[in-house]
Formats: C-alpha cells, structure tokens, sequence
C-alpha cells in the first residue's frame, strides 16, 4: 500500500460505510416488508398507519407562511411571513394507496443509496489493496456520480406526486400547504463534484501511466 494512505484512517471508513450499506439493506427489506403487508394490518386490525409526505408551507409559486403580528408589541411592523418554510405532513391513515406513495420515495432512496455505498465498498477494498488509480475506480467513482444523480431526481419526483396526490384530497386545510419543491441543489451539486472527481481520477491514472513508461 502506498506510505501516503493511512491504512488506519481507510479501515475506520470502510468500518462506517459497511455499516450504512448494511443498514440500508436492511432498511429496503423493511420498507419492502412494510408496504407489502401494510394492507393486511389495516384490514384484520382496523388500525391507522402513519403516511408522510415532505411539503412546503404557505401558497403560491414561491410559498408563504403569514404570521399574525396583531398582538406584536413593537412598533412598526405591518406585516411578517415565513418565506419557503419547509415541512412534512403526516397522516393517520388506512388508505393503503397513501401508505405506498408516501413510502416509495424513500424505497427509492434506500436502495440507490445502498448500490452507491456498495460501489464505495469495492472503491475502499480496491484502495486497501494498493489499487488506487486504476481505470474499474475511476469507473466506479463515475458510477457514483451518475448514480447520485439519478436516485435524487427519482426520489424527489417520487416525494412530489406523493404529496401532490395527498394534498388534492383535502378542498381546505389550514395552515396553507403546497407541493415541494422538485429538486435538491445540494444532492445535485454533489453528484456534480463526485463527478469531477471521477475526472481527477482519471488524470491521475494517465499520469501514472505516463510515469511508468518513462522510467
């Protein structure tokens, strides 16, 4: 192994991302489990299950949240919002149809998030065994990278017909709520940066090989 790694500081991530893909399997066959039988519990039991969805508090394009400063005690204020407050909405529910909407989106997320923490996997094993800029990492890192990317589109579209479909149930409700917003600009910027890394990645394994045929 290269005298650069720290073999210690490799097996002490290693130890914490076999940990999250551990848990995240586990977490897809619950959530799998959960849904599946889920009708089952609300037919022989007659009780309520928990669905949630993510929602954006107040109404509009840009959503609003008033906030009533009538009882304000200082002076010169006319008006006070809440501006883009974010939110989840839970529901006691037997509908089995919200129970399934309201937990794809985060089926979807564990499972993408455990095939990304399995490519980290064989990236840190590939490292541990002195393989550090070979061509199947930068492809991996890559995989990541698009993979990233995918889950957070699916997932956040998953999330907004979920709530889009709960929300049209209810002809007024109190305070205002609307959809989410689509998109996550972190989770895209980075899927963006472990993309660049790839790149990186890749320069570092020209250069390596340029080194190796120049001595």
């Amino acid at each position: 192994m290269t005298k650069a790694i720290n073999p210690k500081l490799i097996r002490f991530v290693k130890g914490i991302i076999d940990v999250l893909y551990f848990g995240l399997i586990i977490a897809s066959i619950f959530l799998l489990l959960w849904i599946a039988i889920s009708p089952l519990i609300i037919r022989y039991s007659n009780v309520t299950i928990t669905a949630s969805v993510p929602v954006a508090i107040g109404e509009g394009a840009e959503p609003r949240f008033e906030v009533d400063v009538a009882e304000s005690i200082a002076e010169g204020i006319r008006s006070a919002f809440v501006d883009e407050a974010q939110g989840t909405l839970r529901l006691e529910t037997t509908n089995w149809y919200f129970i399934f909407v309201s937990n794809l989106a985060k089926l979807l997320t564990a499972i993408g998030l455990a095939y990304v923490f399995f490519l980290l996997r064989k990236v840190i094993r590939a490292i541990m065994q002195g393989e550090l800029f070979t061509a199947e990492n930068a492809a991996m890192i890559r995989r990541i990278g698009y993979f990233i990317l995918l889950v957070s589109l699916l997932s956040a579209t998953a999330e907004y017909i979920a709530a889009n479909e709960i929300l049209n149930q209810f002809a007024d409700i109190q305070p205002s709520l609307s959809l989410p917003s689509p998109f996550e600009a972190e989770i895209i910027l980075a899927s963006l940066l472990i993309l660049v890394l790839a790149q990186v990645w890749s320069y570092g394994l020209d250069l390596e090989r340029d080194q190796a045929l120049t001595i």
